[in-house]
């Protein structure tokens, strides 16, 4: 004849049963932060980390209630188990918090500077001027200095504007040649020197931009008669 099982012990059997649920449910949350992908949503990292803290709060009183409950006996497995949770819900945290503040980053950062238009972009340093338009640059080698040197000015030589912004700019101000030397590049922090030496390196070109100032001043039309006007075109 089996033995009855006591109210405590089904009490103590539950309350395991329900930790075993919230250590699964903190385990899904570490996978997400594992396997994190370059397109999650702002709203499926902030649900996480709502669902994060009620679940740490819930997965600590369900191991006060079993480390005070009388029948229990493996205070030093629990204690272990609990070190464990404890460094995993910090890691999933502290990501998540991370990578929250990095989507509001950008938002903010859209409002005000709105990357994603035809390349209009505010001086920052100097509200009170009117905003000046990035040079759209197609690759016509006569229009590189003129883009080069305004874009160096409002956008590349910011140290306040971090690499990966400046690049969604580069970005956005390219087209044609230009533009497909560099689209293969990911927008990344890392990526943005390497996009702007390559159309260094094709385009800032001493001996071609000499050739073609030299070509422009052969084409010069011939004067057919001697007179100011004439002249002066």
């Amino acid at each position: 004849m089996s033995k009855p099982v006591t109210r405590s012990a089904d009490s103590l059997k539950s309350l395991t049963t329900k930790l075993k649920g919230l250590k699964l449910s903190l385990s899904n949350i570490c996978v997400f932060v594992k396997n994190f992908k370059d397109d999650t949503t702002a709203a499926q990292i902030n649900v996480r980390l709502e669902k994060l803290d009620t679940l740490w709060v819930q997965i600590s009183e369900t191991v006060w209630e079993i480390e005070a409950h009388e029948d229990f006996e493996e205070q030093e497995s629990l204690q272990t188990s609990q070190v464990e949770m404890e460094n995993r819900y910090y890691d999933a945290k502290s990501f998540l918090v991370e990578k929250a503040q990095a989507f509001q980053s950008d938002a903010n950062q859209n409002q005000t500077l709105h990357p994603g238009d035809a390349t209009l972009h505010g001086v920052m340093d100097h509200v009170r001027l009117p905003q000046i338009k990035l040079q759209c640059f197609d690759g016509n080698i006569d229009d590189w200095l003129s883009f080069r040197d305004l874009y160096t000015s409002l956008i590349h030589e910011k140290p306040d504007l971090p690499a990966v912004e400046k690049f969604h700019y580069l970005k956005g101000c390219l087209a044609g040649e230009a533009k497909a030397l560099i689209d293969p590049l990911k927008i990344t922090r890392d990526n943005y020197l390497v996009a702007w030496q390559t159309l260094l390196k094709r385009y800032n070109n001493n001996k071609l931009l000499k050739k073609k100032q030299v070509q422009a001043m052969i084409k010069l039309p011939s004067l057919i008669k001697e007179s100011a006007t004439d002249l002066h075109k």
